[in-house]
């Protein structure tokens, strides 16, 4: 029988069989001057993910492996905020899109259990024709590449989903109506629960009967 080494590390968190995350200091015989994280089987990091909430899950990844439950829950507080400042082409999801054919319906803009996706781009695709900005941006079709992020209701568009193949129109007037914390919890946080269930941690410091002492 013979065996090589793979990596040390010095702490390892499973979420399943062959679901893991490791912080290893020696990979294959070659030594980190700093740990770097190893995933295996962790859908943490999608490319549906923005690229804002990728870049953050690695950082709250190496929180967690090197430092407190606290300092995780500060780091969530402080990129929440950021989060609900940026603009959304920064915070919509990137994804392929298909079959609008199939799913649009001229009565109501799209049939009922229309995906996510091709319903934001269906409801792009017709306020772009009713407001006579057909001209002045490219159109959604199928096989594109999207971004799409959920809305808060109700809105000048009626809608609670709405997609752009690179920059949303200004002329729509939804920016403000952009719902960022729905985008935060389904891009953020949901892949770091996945983690945090696994160790016990809460995401966000609970109130206890200490804090009117302090």
């Amino acid at each position: 029988m013979k065996m090589k080494r793979e990596c040390i590390a010095d702490k390892g968190i499973w979420t399943a069989k062959k679901r893991y995350i490791l912080n290893v200091a020696n990979q294959e015989g070659v030594q980190y001057a700093k740990p770097k994280l190893k995933m295996m089987g962790i859908e943490a990091i999608r490319t549906s993910t923005p690229q804002v909430c990728r870049d953050a899950i690695k950082q709250a990844l190496e929180v967690i492996m090197n430092k407190s439950e606290l300092d995780l829950q500060l780091y969530i507080q402080q990129f929440r905020e950021e989060f609900s400042t940026m603009s959304f082409e920064q915070v919509a999801s990137p994804r392929s899109v298909k079959d609008l054919d199939k799913y649009a319906d001229r009565s109501s803009i799209f049939q009922k259990g229309t995906p996510i996706n091709v319903k934001g781009s269906l409801v792009y695709n017709f306020h772009l024709k009713k407001l006579n900005l057909d001209k002045k941006y490219e159109a959604i079709n199928s096989g594109q590449k999207i971004k799409y992020a959920y809305c808060i209701t109700p809105n000048p568009l009626h809608t609670s989903v709405i997609a752009c193949p690179s920059e949303l129109p200004k002329e729509f007037g939804m920016d403000m109506y952009i719902d960022r914390n729905m985008q935060f919890d389904k891009a953020f946080l949901e892949p770091i629960k996945t983690i945090t269930g696994a160790i016990g941690w809460e995401i966000e410091r609970k109130a206890t009967l200490m804090d009117f002492f302090n």
